[in-house]
């Protein structure tokens, strides 16, 4: 009774192992499809048609230099998707005691 509950066991993962050879020949996985195309390193700045992107110190979020928030902290400008962002990244360096310029 065992050997025969365990026969139909292997039977049916014999079956679906099959399947699913059947179905990887004719749907391969993506991985192998963009395997063989390069891959681009990144650019230190990112641009695009509308012009340069910055990114924001305090969420990380890149945002386009012509459309951000910005502020001169130390000689620099630095730039913000949001006053939210801006806000929080000034009270940030103000209870770590940096001064702005």
């Amino acid at each position: 009774m065992i050997f025969r509950a365990l026969f139909w066991v292997v039977r049916a993962l014999f079956i679906l192992f099959v399947i699913r050879l059947v179905l990887r020949m004719i749907f391969p996985p993506a991985a192998r499809r963009t395997a063989s195309r390069p891959v681009r390193p990144p650019s230190r700045v990112p641009e695009r048609a509308g012009g340069t992107l910055a990114r924001d110190p305090s969420c990380g979020t890149y945002v386009p230099q012509t459309s951000s928030f910005r502020l001169q902290s130390g000689g620099e400008t630095v730039y913000f998707c949001s006053t939210a962002c801006r806000d929080a990244w000034l009270a940030a360096r103000q209870q770590s005691g940096a001064k702005l310029a």
